[in-house]
């Protein structure tokens, strides 16, 4: 039996013995934090390894940190993959604790710079010619570096500057071993510990794989930047990104070269001078743009940090790195539009049936208490409406909050959604903390609202309806003939899930490495037989070969012997 993340397969002793070294550190990794034995007991990892993991006392420099610090040590010592999956469990305010959240959103993924000529290898390899032919000029180093990929900054023979993101060589094969070794603990976990964490870590890590691969493919990124350009190639108030197609491909990306500041250092006087930058229209403009992602357009930047926002002369706001995304459904956004125009209107009934409608799956729940609940987040969140006094990311993280307490199941990017508007609610606080947001959200969810009630809407919602309802009236005398029909051939066939098995899989998975060994064992000890009764001996520089192959079985044999005494199975 294979074990799968997305369209990989590994076979069980190939993740058991190729990645027994990765493991390993892992393990020693989170015992050197304070977690490697706890961990261990959780989800047996002791009984694919026995007592190979190293324990060491906890440094007593690190015993004194705060619990988050720890993590978010060991997360960063662990390497790319797990600062990824560290940042993504920052926007999850329904799962991690919020001191821990904010601990997580310091992860830093720095690391050293990998050789240029490596970059230029791979360069050469994907783009198919030389950098000289390539670039008008290339430069010696990178001039930024991450855990994914380093940037250079070049010119085309064109004349056109550009900065060019190279993967950084071998990355994608050290996240697919991350990768294996998470969904094989997250499989462990949920077997252990299911109806204690209240969640699914198994889905939770494949929606991180999903993720992680699709950051990896330039191209997905390229794709990005193309769309949100489409959405605003008449707004004179943004410039999107120039990328360049043939000089792109999965593993490279050469985007334009961008100038201007970033976001917060526009309240600087020498430099609202230079670009004549007015602070106050900067703010303004950026939420501006990111409310129009989210309520108009419905695909928006999921990460704005001043980092990614810079400012062009005359106040224009460009947005960098398209790595991540989010998507919201045209009714998602109505959702949205119906929670703000609840807490303003101050209406709990309103917000109470609109985030039972958000929710998906789940129990039924108790309206009354959750009206109740909602009563109180609107006393705490509804008065003041300035960027100081309402914080709208917050007030969604509370909404996330509720939709888990009462075992609803919020839309994927609903989330990512809320840590997208703390996020520019915290940068636009610093460059103006006068700009009223509530002032700037509320045209766009009247709008919303408003679009509902037109007519012109309505008769093509009902049409639509009718004609998918006349489909199904003509298609189903055809599907119940279908049906009778395998029914009386006896074709017909039902589909059973059985739950519960993993059990019977894991011991089944056990029986077929010991079996597979003990095969080996006797092709080597039928070899020495073979060999010692030969006519003529066999010695490689003086040592005998049938020796050696009774020796290798005889240490498959112990191997086997000490493995099933140490799973009592032997008695």
């Amino acid at each position: 039996m294979g074990f799968t993340i997305g369209k990989k397969k590994v076979s069980p002793l190939t993740r058991k013995f190729k990645h027994l070294q990765r493991y390993i550190e892992i393990i020693n990794t989170l015992s050197k934090y304070g977690w490697g034995s706890e961990l261990i007991a959780k989800t047996d990892l002791h009984t694919l390894f026995g007592d190979r993991f190293k324990f060491g006392k906890e440094l007593v420099e690190i015993s004194k940190l705060p619990e988050g610090e720890r993590i978010r040590r060991a997360i960063e010592e662990l390497g790319p993959t797990f600062v990824k999956f560290g940042q993504m469990l920052s926007t999850r305010p329904d799962i991690v604790p919020q001191e821990l959240i904010e601990e997580l959103e310091k992860l830093q993924d720095e690391v050293p710079t990998f050789p240029t000529e490596d970059a230029r290898r791979l360069i050469e390899k994907e783009l198919g010619g030389s950098i000289d032919s390539l670039f008008k000029e290339f430069p010696d180093s990178p001039f930024a570096a991450a855990s994914m990929a380093q940037v250079y900054k070049a010119v085309l023979h064109e004349g056109d500057e550009v900065a060019i993101k190279v993967q950084r060589p071998g990355i994608a094969d050290v996240i697919e071993v991350d990768l294996v070794i998470m969904q094989d603990y997250a499989r462990r976990l949920k077997k252990k510990q299911k109806a204690e964490i209240g969640i699914d870590p198994e889905t939770m890590v494949s929606e991180f794989a999903r993720a992680i691969r699709k950051e990896l493919n330039f191209k997905v990124e390229f794709g990005n930047v193309t769309h949100f350009d489409s959405d605003y190639q008449d707004d004179p108030t943004i410039h999107v990104l120039k990328v360049y197609k043939e000089y792109s491909t999965e593993k490279i990306l050469t985007m334009e070269l961008i100038g201007g500041v970033k976001i917060t250092d526009s309240i600087k006087p020498e430099v609202q001078e230079q670009f004549r930058i007015d602070p106050k229209l900067v703010a303004s403009r950026a939420l501006e743009l990111v409310l129009k992602q989210i309520f108009e357009h419905g695909y928006f930047h999921a990460d704005p940090h001043p980092g990614n926002i810079r400012v062009l002369e005359d106040s224009i706001i460009c947005f960098l790195d398209f790595g991540m995304m989010g998507t919201l459904s045209a009714r998602l956004r109505e959702q949205l539009a119906d929670i703000l125009i609840g807490v303003v209107a101050k209406d709990e009934r309103k917000l109470t049936r609109t985030i039972i409608s958000l929710g998906q799956g789940g129990q039924s729940v108790n309206e009354d208490e959750l009206e109740s609940d909602i009563a109180e987040l609107i006393k705490t969140y509804a008065f003041g409406s300035t960027l100081d006094d309402f914080d709208l990311g917050a007030f969604l993280g509370e909404i996330s909050d509720l939709i888990t307490a009462y075992d609803l199941k919020g839309p994927r990017d609903f989330y990512l959604l809320g840590k997208a508007l703390s996020s520019i609610q915290g940068v636009c606080a610093e460059v103006d903390p006068d700009l009223n947001l509530m002032a700037h959200a509320k045209p766009y969810a009247e709008q919303l609202a408003l679009e509902r009630l037109d007519p012109e809407r309505a008769l093509k919602e009902i049409s639509s309806s009718l004609v998918e309802s006349s489909k199904l009236m003509l298609e189903l005398p055809y599907t119940l003939n279908d049906l009778l029909t395998l029914v009386k051939r006896g074709e017909g066939k039902v589909k059973f899930e059985i739950f519960g098995l993993e059990p019977l899989i894991d011991s089944l998975e056990r029986i077929t490495d010991r079996l597979s060994f003990a095969l080996i064992m006797a092709s080597f000890l039928v070899a020495s037989a073979l060999i010692s009764i030969a006519p003529m001996p066999y010695a490689v520089e003086g040592i005998e070969v049938d020796v050696v192959f009774f020796f290798i079985a005889l240490a498959i044999g112990i191997w086997l012997l000490i493995s099933i005494v140490r799973r009592g199975k032997l008695k």
